[in-house]
């Protein structure tokens, strides 16, 4: 018990250092005011998670095991870019920050799967992501009541709740989806009362998913429509789910979003100047790239919109080669395993659990094209890590012989 506590302590340190940065750690932000003094020391919480788990490591005497797996591959990508931080950065400093608090995501995931009872730890931190998209969903509910359905300004914002600052609406129907999944799945899945609750909280979060007229997230969505239906089967219990995702889709992103243009809805929104500019400088230093968060220190703020070319900005090609690799592995070994046949032989809280952390797989691969999903310190990351460590950890301790407790 104590050591699951432990699990949700350092997770909990993880998630501390979100929504907030360098920017609010410098000493004249953090005297201006108390929420100015937490924001800034909210920034070193990952750092303390990254030094905790080292310290176990090293007192374990561990063995490198997660080659074996996409999370594996992405912790050799932080490593590429921990080198290219230190020795190829314009900003040492703020580079090995970013590695940092990047690497810490991941050491606490790997900290639970270096339990006896990992699927147990690899819960906590899972349902403590549930409890926080939740959270943040629900809070920009209200703002969106008041802004109206189909009324979205051009370049709206939500405003966080708690000081915690801005979102932009592609950030908001990422959050929005998550929620249509685990209420959607949950509701499919359960035989018992309370999957009516789960019903219930699937329409606000729809109503916010349409209303940012996100793309990415759209997209997401129907990614996963399609890869609930590879799962399950074709079934006439669930001939809705098409039609309500393809609804969605249609109304949000080409009636109100791109006003029937097909033109607008494929349009790049400057994305491609931005790539243009990155790739010039990943041909500067192709191998290693030039440090984390070397994008906003070389292009003026702005970030890649594309998960690999982000990468092979932090790390070159070397690095963005592993951080490619984790998705293709992930992707081999639910293919290998047949996992989309044998969930369907899961029942209840088991099935409900590893359906969730295929389709977030499959919904932030989705999202990685156009955004930078998982390539740094982000709420992608603090999502993605955990399904993916479930679903190999699920599918290699006898959790289809029916003895494993999900």
């Amino acid at each position: 018990m104590i050591s699951k506590v432990y699990s949700g302590f350092l997770w909990g340190l993880v998630w501390g250092g979100m929504f907030t940065g360098t920017y609010n750690m410098r000493s004249v932000v953090m005297k201006a005011s108390a929420i100015g003094f937490i924001q800034g020391l909210r920034g070193y919480l990952p750092l303390v998670a990254l030094y905790l788990t080292l310290l176990w490591f090293v007192s374990r005497r561990f063995e490198f095991r997660l080659v074996r797996n996409g999370l594996g591959f992405l912790i050799l990508y932080a490593l590429v870019g921990a080198v290219s931080s230190l020795f190829l950065s314009v900003e040492t400093m703020t580079s090995l920050y970013y590695c940092g608090i990047y690497l810490a995501a991941l050491t606490v995931v790997w900290y639970t799967l270096d339990r006896d009872d990992a699927l147990d730890h690899l819960k906590i931190l899972i349902y403590a992501n549930y409890a926080i998209f939740f959270l943040l969903t629900y809070s920009l509910i209200p703002e969106a009541l008041r802004v109206g359905w189909g009324n979205l300004p051009p370049w709206q914002q939500y405003t966080l709740p708690g000081g915690l600052g801005l979102i932009r609406t592609n950030g908001a129907g990422r959050f929005a989806l998550a929620v249509i999944i685990i209420g959607g799945i949950r509701f499919l899945t359960l035989r018992t009362k309370i999957r009516w609750a789960f019903l219930a909280i699937v329409p606000p979060a729809l109503f916010l998913l349409t209303q940012t007229q996100s793309r990415t997230s759209l997209l997401g969505l129907a990614v996963v429509g399609v890869l609930y239906v590879l799962i399950r089967g074709i079934d006439w219990r669930y001939v809705f789910v098409g039609p309500v995702a393809a609804a969605a889709v249609y109304v949000s992103g080409v009636a109100w979003r791109s006003r029937g243009s097909l033109d607008t809805l494929i349009q790049l929104s400057g994305r491609e100047y931005t790539w243009k500019r990155g790739w010039a400088l990943i041909e500067r230093s192709p191998f290693l790239g030039w440090g984390f968060h070397s994008d906003r220190i070389m292009l003026d703020t702005e970030h890649m919109h594309n998960s690999l070319l982000h990468a092979m900005m932090h790390a070159g090609f070397i690095g963005g080669a592993m951080f490619i690799v984790a998705f293709i592995a992930l992707w081999f070994f639910i293919w290998r395993e047949g996992l989309f046949r044998k969930v369907r032989s899961l029942r209840g809280k088991q099935q409900a659990l590893l359906m969730e952390s295929m389709l977030i797989f499959g919904f932030l691969f989705s999202r990685s094209f156009f955004e930078s999903t998982a390539s740094f310190y982000g709420v992608d990351l603090l999502l993605l890590a955990p399904a993916m460590a479930y679903i190999v950890t699920a599918a290699t301790r006898d959790t289809f012989g029916g003895e494993a407790a999900i």
